[in-house]
């Protein structure tokens, strides 16, 4: 009995250092992937150093960022193969009980990143009492080079949001169904709530929000949650209302915050609650050749977004099979969603390339920023500047308007929520009701 009292004690004791030990790789590998997080959020806004040696609207460089990305990879690397070697001595127990742990810190450690991101330009707009909106200049193109020059613009502007989004969409669609699916599957009132909620503290475009919802829905999520979060996302931006709060006169402003809640919430609700009523066409007609044609090619388009294939099979019983998930599916993502970001930003600067250039401030002049606006992509929170950019020229209706449409919704986040629901009337009614809801308020403000 005492000896093997003392064989119990001895794999008890080389158990707790075997943990123990892991905890230090655990938190190791934390360490390692905020100072690479850290690193690469500077390298979009340069704010930790004094002096860059190289210095752009999309990026800014110094040395210290090799040494600063070097060493996290690095010891990402290191910590993730000490993990993988300590696990096979702890056994699944103790593990399963850091998994979670672990994706509650990657998620924080990315929306911290993207907080550092917009806060930084944030502070910088507001001190200086003005916010840019240089992308629109698209390099100085002209005639049908600049709907290809907006596109390459906007998508420089927006990478290190478009990096991030692809990193928690890959988190979303490995971890969500473990922890959150009670909250994302909720219908109705709720479920609008809840994804407004989720939307809060990720701050993105709606481009970049869109990239996100294909996660969502595939594992799970209702349609009223992912319509929240999507439009909330862009529209209670906390930097944005901020900003507007800040910049722009005070019915201005007002109107930006009072439409964020009024999109975000009571609108997709509305929309989902109209989606969920319809039905098909009755009756035994055949479908028109156009009709077929559309079904078969929207049909292709959809299954695109079937990325809860990725996940399936793959286990998540310890903290490395996690991060080899996460990191295997998000890559996957980038590949799918990156491309089609491109060309969807390419169809829409072309599109806005054909609209009538004369603007006025009248009825005719808001309803075609109503459209414009409802179409473009836009970073967050560029509705501000080229708000004030049209104040500043007399158009009060239209500024109103594109305060309106130019956050919650555009083209390319239409295709890609379109696709991701799998219902392309839904997405097209969300943008009637944007665009409807911008020209009304635009009219009112002539």
């Amino acid at each position: 009995m005492e000896l093997e009292s003392r064989l119990g004690w001895v794999q008890g004791a080389r158990r707790g250092q075997a943990s123990l030990q892991y905890k230090g790789h655990l938190a190791g590998l934390v360490v390692s992937l905020a100072l690479a997080l850290l690193g690469l959020v500077d390298v979009r806004r340069g704010f930790l150093f004094p002096d860059y040696a190289l210095q752009t609207p999309w990026f800014a460089f110094s040395p210290w960022h090799l040494l600063m990305l070097g060493a996290g990879v690095a010891g990402c690397l290191v910590s993730y193969r000490r993990m993988k070697e300590e696990e096979a001595r702890l056994g699944p127990l103790p593990l399963a009980s850091y998994v979670k742990g672990l994706a509650l810190v990657v998620f924080a450690l990315l929306v911290a990143d993207l907080f550092a991101y917009r806060g930084v330009a944030a502070a910088r707009a507001a001190s200086a009492g003005e916010v840019g909106a240089g992308w629109l200049e698209a390099f100085g193109a002209t005639g049908w080079l600049r709907p290809a020059a907006l596109a390459a613009s906007y998508l420089l502007t927006v990478w290190h949001a478009t990096f991030l989004g692809v990193l928690l969409a890959g988190l979303a669609l490995t971890v969500l169904p473990h922890y959150l699916r009670p909250f994302l599957s909720r219908t109705g009132w709720g479920g609008s709530l809840f994804g407004a909620v989720f939307a809060l503290p990720q701050p993105f475009c709606s481009c970049c929000a869109s990239v996100v919802a294909p996660s969502l829905v595939r594992r799970g999520a209702s349609r009223q949650f992912t319509l929240a979060f999507v439009v909330g996302s862009p529209m209670l931006n906390v930097t944005s209302l901020i900003l507007a709060a800040l910049l722009l006169p005070p019915p201005y402003a007002a109107v930006r915050v009072a439409a964020g809640l009024i999109l975000a919430v009571p609108v997709t609700w509305g929309v989902a609650r109209l989606a969920d009523g319809w039905r098909g066409p009755r009756g035994s007609a055949s479908p028109r050749r156009w009709s077929q044609w559309a079904s078969r090619w929207s049909g292709r388009y959809c299954r695109l977004f079937h990325l809860e294939e990725m996940v399936q099979g793959r286990n998540l019983s310890a903290p490395s099979a996690l991060l080899a998930s996460w990191l295997t599916v998000s890559l996957r993502i980038a590949l799918l969603i990156v491309p089609t970001l491109f060309l969807l930003s390419l169809v829409t600067a072309g599109l806005v390339q054909v609209l009538p250039e004369s603007l006025a401030n009248n009825g005719l002049g808001v309803v075609l920023a109503a459209v414009a606006g409802t179409l473009l992509m836009v970073p967050t929170w560029a509705e501000v500047p080229v708000a004030l950019q049209m104040l500043q020229a007399g158009f009060s209706g239209p500024a109103a308007t594109l305060l309106i449409v130019l956050p919650p919704v555009s083209l390319p986040c239409l295709a890609l929520l379109g696709g991701a629901l799998g219902q392309a009337r839904v997405v097209a009614l969300l943008g009637v009701v944007v665009a409807g809801l911008g020209a009304a308020v635009g009219m009112a403000f002539l």
